[in-house]
């Protein structure tokens, strides 16, 4: 079987993951268990058991949950962008004016630490380096959880044996037994 049969269910469970954990609201599933990135990887392995002309072993649907979960991450990330540009300036002031509160009620922290993490909050580029941690978390977090998707996804939904074909694959003919002895002719 060739690898690309797999590119497209993880495309289709990576979109669905990165697109459903990007939506303000519904992201929230994703902080209860990792919900999206578990049903990304479930998709993908559905969709490729369901493509599929062999037996997916467990193997190949932990890969495909890895591919749906890298994909996933960029999806979101692409997808979390033009939302937080909507919703940016909101969202930074009320960031900077949280990481404020906990500054005031801790007075025990050190000056130094306390200057360095309100020059940190002045910077203009505060937003983009939480983008790039954020995304770089998103892979590592959505790959695993996917892959434990694709993982219960191919333990659902694989029904043939392992090592077997389609149920469409034709067998051979039998062949006849050994030792019968050949008709005599005149």
């Amino acid at each position: 079987m060739n690898n690309g049969s797999m590119l497209k269910p993880a495309l289709t469970g990576g979109v669905a993951l990165g697109i459903l954990s990007a939506i303000p609201v519904i992201s929230n599933c994703n902080c209860v268990c990792c919900a999206w990135a578990i049903g990304g990887g479930i998709l993908a392995s559905y969709l490729y058991v369901r493509e599929s002309e062999f037996t997916v072993t467990m193997g190949r649907g932990v890969l495909a949950g890895l591919a749906a979960g890298v994909i996933g991450a960029v999806v979101c990330t692409l997808f979390s962008i033009p939302i937080q540009l909507i919703s940016g300036a909101v969202s930074q002031s009320m960031f900077v004016e949280q990481i404020n509160e906990q500054l005031a009620k801790n007075p025990d922290m050190p000056y130094e630490a306390r200057q360095m993490i309100e020059e940190l909050l002045l910077r203009p580029d505060l937003m983009r380096l939480i983008a790039v941690f954020g995304f770089f978390s998103n892979v590592v977090f959505f790959s695993l959880f996917a892959m434990v998707g694709g993982a219960i996804g191919v333990a659902i939904f694989e029904k043939r044996k392992p090592g077997g074909e389609q149920a469409n694959v034709i067998p051979p003919p039998p062949q006849p037994p050994e030792d019968t002895q050949p008709p005599e002719y005149l």
